[in-house]
């Protein structure tokens, strides 16, 4: 490396700031340039965790870095802290580092993220963040054990004042703050970019976006239990592209919402129990966003009609999730589609009068009911519909006096089904199944599964009730290497390989590995089919 290169210091700390922490300090050995470049790369990030959870850093350890650097004046652009609070000593800490991080002279913090994970106490945040983060353009903010204890973020004085004048990004999740105090940030910061709101709005009668002409994107998550009857008002947002909105409405009147999103949106999501309730409202989706490339109905628990119709000329990607056995017809039509996920307990019939071939589709059933040889050929059906297909099938069985498929003619499936080989396309399967001893093992589910596709790839799941049963590993010992039962598609196989993770090698199912079959492991067997 050249010497005028070599000391050019922000290079080596933007070097520096793409490592890992530890890659990152070895570089301090290069030269003494790459020294002084690290002690004084404005970019900080601790990770302190407790002996329970893993190696990391000790309080003392950031404590004499941030003394350092606020002595010296030495400037913090970026700043990221991960912290298992457990007692007062830590929370005593972290509440220490973060004011005067914001508030130091030196100042010129632009990014703050913390993400700290409370074990029985509550933590509150330092006013200074709000007060005195003039230079911040990102507050990320998160409580990953929400459940035990919360994140305070309040003002305390009775005029709050919000000096974080050049935010872009607000990011707040498991974060309790108050519904004036929200409402404050967002119309004190009108060049947000980004809003995330999960889990942060508990007891809002209402929860308002307005007036932000810079807005791309807007999360807003909460489950039943923080939000009752919580009204939405957005307005002004021309430039709003990404929507994300899950808030719950159980069994409950709806509140009186204003919503306009502007019809700059590219990617709409919507969860939630009562958002979308039938084709009235997708037609109200198609109106509304013209240029509309990505829709996911995360929650169609609440869907009413038999049918799901959709027309949309720029939608690229679809995705269905939690769809009721009473949604039986399925029609999209999309001829830019690329990518559609279908969930549910009941495979609808799907059709794509539009769209060619060529895009991706994912199925992700939960079943519980036993299934016909209606059910195989409209999955083969489906199957023709695209070009590649991933499959995740999970199974539920609450008695234990019925077999979960055992409503299957084989005889009547393979007549049906003589001018449609077994279908190529399906690259994944996820197979597990829930609270069943041992009577799947005796259905003829894979008999008919195998009849309308032949995967490449099946990940099996130990069943999760009964940990020591993983069903698909004792199908293929008991048809593959012993090919004891069915005369059909284990002879179909030219070879089998598996592995118990993805960083394993590849090894060929013989005899020897008996034992490792009938454990309860998770396995990946790799199918090669003649």
């Amino acid at each position: 490396m050249r010497r005028e290169v070599e000391d050019v210091v922000e290079l080596m700390q933007h070097i520096q700031s793409r490592l890992p922490i530890t890659e990152a300090a070895r570089t301090s050995v290069l030269s003494k340039s790459w020294l002084h470049a690290w002690h004084t790369i404005p970019i900080l990030r601790f990770c302190v965790r407790s002996e329970q959870n893993g190696n990391g850093m000790k309080l003392v350890d950031v404590d004499h870095t941030l003394i350092r650097y606020l002595r010296d004046n030495i400037p913090i652009e970026r700043f990221e802290l991960l912290i298992d609070i457990e007692n007062q000593e830590s929370a005593s800490h972290a509440e220490k580092w973060i004011g005067p991080v914001v508030t130091t002279k030196a100042s010129c913090l632009k990014e703050l993220s913390l993400s700290l994970f409370l074990y029985g106490a509550p933590f509150t945040l330092p006013d200074e963040i709000l007060s005195s983060g003039e230079n911040l353009s990102k507050i990320d903010v998160s409580s990953p054990l929400r459940h035990h204890s919360v994140i305070w973020m309040t003002t305390t004085t009775p005029t709050p004042v919000i000096n974080c004048v050049s935010l872009r990004e607000l990011q707040l999740d498991g974060v309790c703050i108050g519904e004036e105090a929200l409402h404050d940030i967002l119309s004190s910061c009108s060049r947000l970019e980004k809003i995330v709101l999960i889990h942060s709005c508990k007891g809002f009668k209402t929860i308002k976006v307005k007036n932000l002409p810079c807005l791309y994107e807007l999360t807003i998550s909460s489950s039943s239990q923080d939000v009752h009857n919580t009204a939405l008002e957005i307005s002004h947002v021309p430039n709003l592209g990404v929507f994300t909105c899950d808030l719950p409405f159980l069994f409950k009147a709806p509140a009186p919402h204003s919503i306009s999103l502007g019809s700059s949106v590219t990617e709409l999501t919507l969860g939630g129990y009562g958002m979308v309730t039938g084709n009235a409202c997708l037609k109200m989706i198609e109106s509304g966003f013209p240029f509309l490339e990505s829709l996911t109905l995360d929650d169609m628990r609440s869907w009413k009609s038999e049918s799901f119709h959709f027309t949309c000329a720029s939608i690229k990607n679809l995705t269905l999730r939690d769809c009721q056995s009473m949604l039986t017809d399925i029609q999209v039509h999309a001829p830019k589609l690329n990518f559609f996920w279908f969930g549910g307990a009941a495979l609808p019939t799907l059709l794509f009068p539009v769209s060619s071939t060529l895009f991706k589709q994912i199925f992700s059933l939960s079943l519980s009911l036993p299934v016909d040889v209606y059910f195989f050929l409209k999955m083969r059906e489906a199957l023709a519909l695209s070009c590649k297909c991933d499959i995740y099938i999970i199974t539920y069985n609450y008695t234990t006096t019925m077999l979960p498929f055992d409503d299957i003619d084989m005889d009547d499936l393979r007549t049906r089904l003589l001018l449609f080989p077994p279908a190529m396309n399906v690259q994944h399967l996820w197979f597990g199944t829930v609270d069943d001893e041992c009577l799947w093992e005796r259905s003829l589910f894979f008999d008919a599964f195998f009849e309308i596709c032949h995967p490449k790839y099946v990940y099996a799941k130990p069943d999760s009730y009964f940990r020591q049963n993983n069903h698909f590993c004792r199908l293929m010992l008991r048809e593959v290497l012993e090919k004891n039962t069915t005369p059909y598609w284990p002879h179909y196989l030219e070879h089998v390989r598996i592995r118990r993770d993805r960083y394993q090698k590849w090894e060929t199912l013989t005899n020897s590995h008996t034992s490792l079959l009938a454990s309860s492991v998770y396995m990946i067997f790799n199918l090669k089919w003649r």
